[in-house]
């Protein structure tokens, strides 16, 4: 039986229990504990060993929070997202939730102290869906700790983030105001990414990240599986997509084809001409010279286009947008828009795009009227 023993330089009591042995080194574990009095000490060691004998024992680790936050990031998280992302997110951790739980072990944090965390951060300006990023990596780094049997408990998962009012988008453009421009950058040297865009809904670096060798003229089909991305570490790399469903054929249409294959003969001619000073990438989509184009600076070619085509003024991203807006609305079925979207679920592309445009309610509520007096 344990033994209760008094510390005269100290004034206090203390006991040692053993608590069995390290799963790993299986090594014998002893827990040392100290308190003022002495029936303090024997409450204390009596519950210690009762939660040994009916295994129920569990110490906390006391890794200090900027240390097991790192260690989580670097061998979990990382790996599992893109280098865009993970510096993103590692921002995030180092000015924002390291300097917060600084002088914190795992073990210190609560779901009370996180609470803390969202409050301090909403009052510093921060943005709910900001707030809602830095729940996310604590909830993921707590759920591992858990596994890792370094805490009993994810103190995460009782905490509340900012609610995130989503605000329902309208389609960006009319049919009419997507036509018009389209008809305007057909006209120009420069129009394979709008029409790619528009007409598959790719994404900016996909569609900078696009190559000749993915583009099957004879069936009519471009596969998506790679993207062109500026980072901060590394500058402009091209990058695997995130996910196996992103990694896609999408089917386009003759028009399409042909735009390419005009693209193209008006490309080989340019290389051509330039000989060795041609860097061939293989891009579709590239600088005078054949290397990638910043994203960056397509967006500064994009914007002047529109101005000039006298449309509003939408992001690029926004093309993606129109294009899942509209098939949605031509009643495609959602499972042939998620896939040339590269969406992993159906769920995904009808929570993202499924809002009515003003044409769809209109068509809707005269249908409804048809449906119920008769046409």
């Amino acid at each position: 039986m344990e033994e209760i023993k008094y510390n005269e330089e100290k004034n206090n009591w203390y006991f040692r229990i053993d608590v069995g042995r390290d799963p790993k080194t299986k090594k014998r574990r002893q827990v040392f504990r100290s308190f003022k009095t002495k029936k303090e000490a024997k409450v204390a060691c009596a519950k210690i060993r009762t939660q040994v004998e009916e295994g129920t024992y569990f110490e906390p680790s006391i890794e200090m929070f900027k240390d097991y936050i790192q260690r989580w990031f670097t061998s979990i998280y990382k790996p599992s997202v893109s280098l865009t992302t993970s510096e993103s997110r590692w921002y995030i951790i180092k000015n924002h939730l390291i300097p917060y739980f600084k002088n914190m072990n795992l073990k210190e944090i609560d779901t009370f102290s996180i609470d803390c965390l969202y409050d301090e951060k909403r009052e510093e300006g921060l943005q709910p869906s900001y707030i809602k990023i830095m729940h996310h990596l604590l909830n993921s780094a707590f759920k591992k700790a858990v596994k890792w049997s370094l805490l009993r408990q994810n103190p995460v998962e009782g905490a509340t983030p900012p609610t995130i009012k989503r605000k329902k988008k309208k389609a960006p453009w009319t049919k009419d105001e997507l036509k018009q421009f389209l008809e305007f950058v057909l006209d120009t040297e420069v129009s394979a990414p709008y029409v790619l865009a528009s007409f598959t809904g790719a994404r900016r670096g996909e569609v900078l990240g696009l190559r000749w060798k993915d583009i099957n003229f004879d069936n009519q089909t471009i596969h998506i599986q790679q993207s062109l991305t500026r980072t901060k570490e590394k500058g402009l790399i091209f990058t695997d997509l995130k996910n196996n469903s992103s990694d896609r054929e999408i089917v386009v249409s003759p028009f399409v084809i042909e735009v390419l294959r005009l693209h193209q003969e008006k490309q080989n001619k340019l290389k051509k001409k330039l000989g060795n000073e041609y860097q061939d990438f293989d891009l579709v989509t590239c600088a005078v010279n054949g290397k990638p184009i910043d994203p960056r600076n397509l967006l500064r070619q994009y914007y002047s286009l529109i101005d000039k085509a006298l449309v509003p003024k939408i992001t690029f991203h926004d093309l993606r947008h129109l294009h899942a807006t509209m098939l949605l609305h031509m009643k495609v079925h959602a499972k042939v828009v998620a896939d040339r979207l590269g969406h992993s679920r159906i769920q995904v592309t009808l929570d993202t795009y499924s809002h009515g445009s003003d044409e769809l309610q209109r068509e809707t509520a005269i249908q409804f009227e048809n449906e119920l007096f008769g046409s």
